[in-house]
């Protein structure tokens, strides 16, 4: 079963100097890199896992904590893929520790790796319990949940709950925060693909930031310019 330490003993050799600046500045300087493209520590990972993950839930959960605790943002990543290849351990009694990880080193790109994989695989199996935790996101102060709970329906397709999906935008749509409106604007547009009445009534009845509004209505403009030619 590997370890934090076995994750960086395959990392640390692999450390890019000059990708390390180009990805640091890419992420705002909001997180150190060792350096390593996605394309290179992706097949590291394959020969890691083969040592064996861990089979319990707390066992994920120490490994995903040591890998949060490092500093550059690699080791962050692994721990989330760590974490999605064994979601189905979790349950909606680990919402609060999800919530944990999603505070921890956050940016775009944890939470939404984050909130449509694991956080939207784990309240679909509870809906009743879980969707009551994304409400608490959704009016929390930090907009780093509050975007965690738009986005984890993301994948929902006929899935999706169109009353929650209306609440949460309804409650964070006139904050000026453009992860949160950025947020609105995804989640329509993904689920303009399963259901374009919802998401054009929508907007036409709601008024929107022009950057939702913008992106909610990408996939359906592109569709419709194609079905014009």
């Amino acid at each position: 079963m590997i370890t934090i330490n076995d994750i960086k003993a395959a990392y640390i050799p692999l450390k890019n100097n000059e990708h390390q600046h180009s990805m640091e500045s890419y992420m705002k300087n909001n997180f150190p890199f060792l350096g390593i493209k996605k394309s290179v520590t992706a097949p590291v990972m394959r020969e890691l896992f083969k040592q064996g993950l861990p089979v319990t839930k707390e066992g994920v959960k120490t490994l995903v904590d040591d890998c949060f605790l490092e500093r550059e943002r690699e080791y962050h990543y692994i721990g989330m893929v760590i974490l999605n290849k064994k979601e189905k351990l979790f349950n909606v009694t680990d919402l609060d520790y999800i919530e944990g990880l999603l505070t921890t080193h956050s940016w775009w790109d944890s939470v939404d790796t984050i909130a449509p994989n694991i956080v939207g695989s784990i309240v679909l199996r509870e809906r009743n319990i879980g969707e009551q935790k994304m409400r608490e996101w959704n009016r929390s102060d930090n907009f780093w949940l509050q975007r965690a709970s738009l986005l984890h329906q993301l994948k929902y397709k006929d899935k999706m709950n169109e009353t929650l999906l209306t609440e949460f935008i309804l409650n964070t749509k006139d904050d000026k925060v453009f992860f949160i409106r950025k947020a609105i604007g995804w989640v329509l547009r993904e689920y303009s693909k399963t259901n374009a009445v919802f998401v054009k009534d929508f907007i036409s009845s709601n008024k929107l930031s022009p950057l939702s509004e913008r992106e909610a209505l990408k996939w359906l403009t592109r569709t419709q310019k194609i079905d014009s030619n």
